[in-house]
């Protein structure tokens, strides 16, 4: 009896059944649509897509994820701004809390419409998709029941998360439309801070690693979730994270309910220690992007612009959200300009305290003695199964005496050196150097540091590091070339219909071995060569992917003129010549003469059709049928290059049939023939 006497009470309290059908009446069209939104973007988009070869995923959202995504991130949003609008509104909070119903009543209520409304859509989503599944003949995409499951798992977790967090800040703000702005700006700001913070740091602190920003990006907001949900995985990682948030929201939704009061329904902000956070980080999030958006459009080499954007930024920021808090632009007190000083120096400890030289950042070089090994250059991402996942570095790091010590003395060097920190807005490129250092530490800690550095102030350095074995290991990626291979392609670098390709598992294993000893004997002046690769070579091994469309693992390696070896072994096979475009297919040669002349501001010079097609410098032509000529130019072309002064000859090759040829040479490459001509016009 006792027993059913307290079921009765939770029925009728916490389960009542007039409430529940008043709110499935008038708002259960979000969970309908929100059912036929999720089958038309995922059982019936599957079951009609066809395709030829069908494609193994290992996720289903690879299949129209993106839309999926934007459908968790909306209709929950709505179902909890919809569901919670009695709170909002002075007549209907009035009526809904004169219910002979406790606040723990109503809210427990309208918590299980609104988990009702938006996972059962999901569950129900997930089993047709899996009937679809079971009684396609020709699939496009194969996948297993793992996959279906995975999907409704991460669904779920992802809709309870957003109905969760809407109801949480509903609570907090009494204004709907501001609730819904709440919402995605709380998902969004993350994101934004860390970006723009990102850029701060910079600008402001020598050797700052930012290159994982960009990949690390949509872990922070289900919104920059959409972007990437189809070739980045669902990791467990995440799903517990959003699991747990969206947990804890549910008591601490009770507790801020409890305390809420009735009359502050269509106030902007309804409990005064939310209003102090409020401000905060609406302020601080302008003071970003001020400090942003003036470092943009700050001229060269100027100071002070980022600081003129962060004041202004503050100012705006704090004066914006004391309007949105007192629904009024008349906010001036005695106490506004105080309150504004005091936002502004925490705000100015914030910015300031990571980039304090005091902290040692900038100066720290691990002393040798700590480090267990180093590698140069960042993470590495493969394209996998329909999704982008991060390479194992372990074979990258080394733990050479001679490598460690030429790195370390680089770093030493950087740091001892005064350089200006590079603009990461309008970068010099004079700084042509980027390296990328990650030490793992004795603590098991792993320190990264990036800088960007002018090659001639770095030389020495510079070329103890990258003449040693295991940095063009790492470099020129050599230890592929210890793997198998099924073929090796070959291709021009002056046409690409002059290409062989070699499948004898001998010749394979020579090309290779060749190849892989010209690579490790490079002189660092060979490594920096300007001259263009004599051909391309693409390493085709056998795929690690279920995924048809990705068949194979293709590494490319350049064949420089300096490799000699590789060189000698094509005349040996016959292949240099089917490489070598003859100069009997080329009709002429047209030259055109380029002075550059910009003390102070090097221009990049590079191969430009126009510059000959379009005669954009309006220089005089002069073409020449001289086989000789044709020959030479044939065997040799310069890479882009940046230079203030020089003289410079944009050259096209005509040729008979086919694709014609643009290439450059400097005044100083050019033969003793082709000085004749271009001296006779």
């Amino acid at each position: 009896m006792k027993w059913r006497m307290q079921d009765m009470i939770f029925n009728r309290l916490f389960c009542n059944r007039g409430i529940l059908f008043q709110n499935f009446r008038q708002h259960g069209w979000i969970g309908i649509l929100y059912l036929l939104t999720l089958l038309f973007s995922l059982p019936l988009y599957i079951g009609t897509e066809y395709r030829e070869v069908p494609q193994r995923i290992t996720s289903l959202f690879q299949a129209n994820g993106e839309v999926q995504i934007l459908f968790a991130i909306t209709f929950p949003v709505a179902a909890g701004i919809f569901l919670f609008r009695y709170m909002q509104s002075g007549a209907p909070s009035d009526l809904f809390h004169s219910l002979p119903l406790q606040r723990k009543h109503l809210l427990t209520v309208n918590l299980l419409t609104g988990f009702v409304m938006i996972l059962v859509p999901v569950w129900i989503t997930t089993a047709i998709t899996g009937w679809v599944w079971a009684v396609l003949d020709q699939p496009a995409y194969t996948f297993g029941g793992s996959e279906i499951w995975m999907w409704g798992l991460s669904m779920s977790i992802y809709s309870l998360f957003m109905f969760m967090l809407t109801v949480v800040v509903g609570i907090c703000i009494g204004q709907s439309v501001l609730q819904g702005l709440t919402v995605y700006g709380i998902l969004l700001m993350p994101v934004v801070v860390w970006f723009i913070f990102s850029l701060h740091l910079q600008n402001h602190l020598l050797g700052y690693s930012y290159e994982d920003i960009g990949f690390n990006a949509e872990k922070l907001s289900l919104v920059l979730r959409m972007g990437s949900i189809s070739t980045a995985p669902v990791i467990r990682g995440e799903l517990i994270i959003y699991l747990a948030l969206a947990i804890l929201f549910i008591p601490l939704a009770y507790v801020f309910y409890a305390k809420r009061q009735v009359e502050s329904a269509t106030q902007a902000i309804t409990f005064r220690i939310v209003k102090p956070i409020f401000r905060f980080g609406f302020m601080f999030t302008l003071v970003l992007i001020g400090g942003a958006y003036f470092t943009s459009i700050a001229p060269r080499a100027s100071v002070g612009w980022d600081v003129c954007g962060y004041v202004l930024g503050g100012i705006v920021g704090y004066i914006g959200a004391e309007m949105i808090i007192r629904k009024t632009w008349l906010i001036w007190t005695s106490r506004l300009v105080p309150k504004l000083v005091l936002y502004g120096i925490v705000a100015g400890l914030i910015l300031y305290v990571p980039v304090a030289d005091w902290n040692g950042y900038a100066a720290r070089v691990p002393d040798i003695s700590k480090v267990n090994s180093i590698k140069l250059g960042g993470d590495r991402y493969i394209y996998s199964n329909g999704i982008n996942v991060k390479v194992d570095d372990s074979p990258f790091y080394s733990n050479d005496p001679e490598y460690m010590e030429a790195i370390i003395a680089l770093h030493q060097k950087i740091v001892d050196t005064d350089l200006p920190l590079r603009d990461p807005v309008n970068p010099d490129d004079d700084y042509d150097e980027n390296v990328y250092i990650n030490y793992k530490l004795e603590n098991g800690r792993v320190m990264k540091r990036r800088y960007n550095i002018p090659e001639t102030e770095f030389h020495k350095e510079l070329m103890a590091v990258k003449q040693t074995i295991d940095y063009k290991r790492v470099a020129y990626d050599t230890f592929k070339l210890d793997e198998d291979a099924l073929s090796i392609g070959l291709r021009s670098s002056l046409s690409p219909y002059r290409k062989v390709y070699i499948s004898n598992p001998k010749q394979v294993r020579e090309f290779k071995e060749l190849m892989k000893q010209d690579i490790l004997d490079q002189t660092y002046e060979e490594q920096r060569s300007l001259w263009q690769s004599f051909a391309y070579a693409e390493l085709n091994q056998s795929s690690t992917s279920s995924d048809p469309y990705q068949p194979k693992e293709m590494w490319n390696f350049d064949i420089k003129p300096s490799y000699k070896r590789v060189l000698a072994w094509l005349e040996e096979n016959n292949l240099y010549d089917q490489l070598q475009v003859p100069a009997d297919e080329v009709a002429s040669a047209q030259f055109v003469k380029q002075e550059i002349d910009s003390p102070g501001k090097a221009k990049w010079v590079y191969s430009d059709s126009d510059y000959i097609d379009g005669n954009s410098s309006g220089n005089k032509q002069i073409a020449t049928k001289n086989k000789k000529i044709i020959s030479d130019l044939l065997q040799r072309q310069r890479a882009g290059y940046r230079t203030e002064k020089d003289t410079v000859y944009h050259i096209k090759l005509n040729f008979i049939r086919g694709e014609n040829i643009y290439m450059i040479l400097k005044e100083e490459d050019l033969t003793e023939e082709m000085k004749a001509i271009l001296a006779e016009q």
